[in-house]
């Protein structure tokens, strides 16, 4: 028992994001047959094993995948005489896990803002100390494991990058254990709970009410109302002129755009937005009719349903005074030119 447990401690301070994805997320495991003394479990029926235990013990999301895909990887090395069924062997390990995480817990919190985009989030846990630069970036565009977390996550599919699912909230972390591919399933995981399970999926059939495809045009949408309008009570009226725009195949005129196929962080962005907004791209929609290839951030559950469910308004422009920061309404483009004038100081 003690060569178990030392080979499992040992285990965990192996980088996980290496076994990411030929465990769980490897194709070849739904077919693989694993045996624990006489019985015989297919693929599926010991995940659901694995899960149906772990809830019951409430251990948290990421810990949980961290935990599942450990006890994949090291199941053929378990000398199953050690202990006679499967729930056995799960209560030795996880004994030994829990001491493991006690033993490195110093908890703290980060805090993802709304309107962040990977770029934000990537500097903000470099600052922290938490990641190398641009490690979280690599990560949540690697198509390869957005394609294996598919595979625990609908709304995932064909995706190229996870920006926009990597939800703004406040997290509770502990930095000596922080892993990057726990932290981004913790941040899926609340997207499913607070956004995907509430706004696109029928409560009562439990059914997806859209497409992929629609979800991502409304967060896509949601991602730009995020950062072009902060009052609450403006978000669906802001949401309804874009919507309305879109419609009559116009230019929408998003400024805040621009920036994001330059890789920029939002206090970058500013800094030299004036340079990038007459230059022609996907992103740019000043220059380009249509929503951007990709969101432009992470929005919040207020911001992506007022975007699902707009004002519908007779206005098609809209500025916020630079001194106040109080926004207005027009119908047409001649009032909106001449208010520029009195708006925009």
């Amino acid at each position: 028992m003690k060569k178990l447990v030392l080979g499992f401690l040992l285990f965990l301070l192996i980088p996980f994001n290496v076994f990411a994805a030929d465990l769980i997320l490897n194709n070849d495991l739904a077919t693989k047959n694993i045996q624990v003394h006489d019985k015989v479990y297919t693929w599926q029926e010991f995940y659901n094993k694995l899960d149906q235990w772990l809830n019951i013990k409430f251990l948290k999301t990421n810990d949980k995948m961290e935990f599942i895909n450990n006890m994949i990887k090291i199941l053929d090395t378990i000398n199953t005489r050690e202990a006679n069924d499967l729930e056995n062997i799960l209560h030795v390990l996880w004994n030994e896990y829990s001491k493991e995480l006690m033993a490195s817990k110093i908890d703290t919190q980060v805090v993802i803002l709304e309107w962040w985009n990977i770029f934000d989030i990537d500097t903000y846990l470099t600052q922290r100390n938490l990641i190398d630069q641009w490690e979280y970036i690599a990560y949540v565009e690697n198509t390869e494991k957005i394609k294996a977390l598919s595979r625990f996550f609908p709304f995932l599919d064909n995706q190229k990058t996870l920006e926009w699912y990597l939800y703004p909230d406040t997290y509770k972390i502990s930095p000596l254990s922080f892993k990057i591919n726990n932290f981004v399933i913790l941040q899926l995981n609340t997207f499913e709970k607070k956004v995907y399970n509430t706004l696109f999926v029928n409560q009562t059939s439990n059914l997806a009410l859209y497409t992929n495809d629609v979800i991502e045009s409304v967060v896509n949408l949601a991602s730009i109302v995020e950062k072009e309008e902060k009052n609450s009570e403006e978000k669906s009226t802001v949401a309804g002129i874009l919507k309305k725009r879109l419609r009559e195949y116009r230019h929408i005129w998003a400024d805040i755009t621009v920036c994001y196929p330059y890789r920029l962080t939002s206090n970058e962005c500013r800094l030299v937005i004036s340079k990038y907004i007459k230059i022609k791209t996907d992103y740019n929609t000043r220059t380009t009719i249509g929503l951007p290839p990709t969101p432009i951030n992470n929005p919040s559950y207020e911001t992506i349903n007022a975007t699902l469910n707009e004002k519908q308004t007779p206005y098609y422009y809209y500025l916020h005074d630079t001194t106040t920061g109080k926004i207005y309404y027009w119908k047409n483009y001649s009032e909106h030119k001449e208010n520029i004038k009195n708006y925009l100081k």
